[in-house]
């Protein structure tokens, strides 16, 4: 789960129709079965699936398996159609629930209704949450993997206690958090700042969402952005006050003369007290922390008592487009069954997708951040991004830029999203 960047350009949706008509002209291949299968990951991530991939490979011969690592986000997806405009489709990919429903949109994936009949997959052992997000005019597209609410606050246990404070408890409060990040910002020698708080990105969805306010009208149907309602203008100026009011959150042109170093390595050199980020940040942080003890929290309710997130995660899927859907959906399967889950979940990198997995010591197993179980609720409070293809083009293209100026203390929330808004509205949700 990242920012976006950029919009996708029309050329490639051109060639991507192209692709997809002349992609049943193909014939079946005789002779051994290779599958092609497409992921983006980190370090832990690759060594979970090849470790996987190898454990496939022993049950399953005269199947081979060649792993693609591709970039993240944006660049991945835009890898995939071009692969796919080209003639050179993957059989097996990782679907991320930012950029499924442009995939679903295009036609490009295999609906797995009757494979889960067939082998009689459990569906309910799954967040329904994420069932539904994959789900598109009663097609099943993706068999989830993990799950992830971007709702994780960790903190720095060693700045609470020379503070004073006590740890964020689980009924904590926006003006808790701002109490808290203004006590412990200051100055330090060297002449660095110890922020209160920081974030991955411009996260900004927690603060709408816990305010009452929505993304758009309806999250399956959307035909409204809603970011210029009064609750989410008023959770955007909360965020900007942190910034530039209260000064207890690092701004842009202070990231930027850091020289490129991230928040969380702020919060790995003791200068950040609290983080926001999703738990994907565990292995890192404990592989990169040995100065202080931490732990994290769930982001804290508005002053109007609610929660709510963004949710992110994802699964494998075969591309419609595959040669040998029967080994594809061995692969895909068994990539993201329980065996990988618990895999992937003893890392401390995701929280399994099946709900049974998530809820036992595979994932809950006592390590940092020791408080996590909290992520098993969080769940129910979150939301995923709308199912639209044109909700990352309405992001990065209009509302990312109007909120990098109120971010950079150039506009107020009230003068840049509604404008943004307006033209989401009248040029993409219409």
């Amino acid at each position: 789960m990242f920012r976006k960047t950029k919009a996708f350009s029309f050329f490639a949706i051109i060639i991507l129709t192209i692709a997809l008509m002349s992609a049943g002209c193909s014939k079946n291949e005789s002779g051994p079965i290779t599958l092609r299968c497409a992921f983006w990951g980190d370090t832990s991530e690759i060594e979970i699936i090849k470790k996987t991939v190898a454990d496939f490979k022993a049950a399953n011969p005269g199947i081979e398996v060649a792993l693609e690592r591709l970039p993240a986000g944006d660049a991945y997806t835009e890898k995939i159609l071009t692969q796919i405009a080209g003639g050179n489709p993957v059989d097996v990919m990782w679907v991320n629930a930012e950029q499924f429903y442009i995939y679903a949109q295009k036609g490009i994936l295999h609906p797995l209704n009757d494979y889960i009949t067939k082998d009689k997959i459990d569906l309910a052992r799954y967040y329904p949450k994420e069932i539904e997000k994959f789900t598109v005019n009663g097609n099943f597209y993706v068999l989830p993997r993990d799950i992830a609410p971007v709702c994780v606050v960790f903190y720095n246990k060693e700045l609470f206690n020379r503070a004073g404070l006590k740890y964020p408890a689980s009924d904590w409060t926006w003006d808790n958090l701002r109490e808290m990040a203004v006590k412990m910002t200051k100055k330090n020698k060297d002449g660095s700042t110890t922020f209160g708080f920081a974030d991955e990105w411009g996260i900004w969805e927690p603060f709408v969402l816990s305010n009452g306010g929505a993304l758009v009208d309806n999250l399956k149907k959307p035909k409204k952005c809603m970011l210029d309602s009064p609750e989410a203008i008023e959770a955007f100026q909360y965020r900007q006050d942190l910034i530039h009011k209260y000064k207890v959150m690092p701004s842009p042109a202070q990231m930027s003369a850091m020289g490129g170093m991230g928040a969380a390595d702020l919060f790995i050199q003791g200068k950040a007290a609290m983080f926001l980020s999703g738990i994907w940040k565990s292995p890192y942080f404990n592989q990169a922390i040995n100065k202080f003890k931490w732990d994290a929290a769930m982001f804290p309710k508005s002053a109007k008592g609610g929660r709510g997130h963004l949710i992110s995660g994802g699964g494998y899927a075969m591309l419609k487009s595959t040669k040998h859907p029967a080994a594809a959906w061995k692969l895909l399967t068994y990539l993201g069954g329980e065996e990988g889950q618990k895999m992937l979940a003893q890392t401390g990198l995701a929280q399994p997708a099946i709900k049974s997995i998530a809820e036992s010591p595979a994932f809950l197993d006592g390590k940092q951040p020791a408080s996590k179980k909290f992520l098993l609720d969080a769940v129910n409070y979150g939301c995923f991004a709308p199912d639209t293809d044109k909700w990352q083009e309405a992001q990065s293209a209009y509302l990312y830029p109007a909120l990098d100026k109120v971010w950079a203390g150039d506009k107020t929330p009230a003068e840049a999203v509604p404008q943004a808004v307006k033209i989401i509205n009248e040029k993409l949700l219409k």
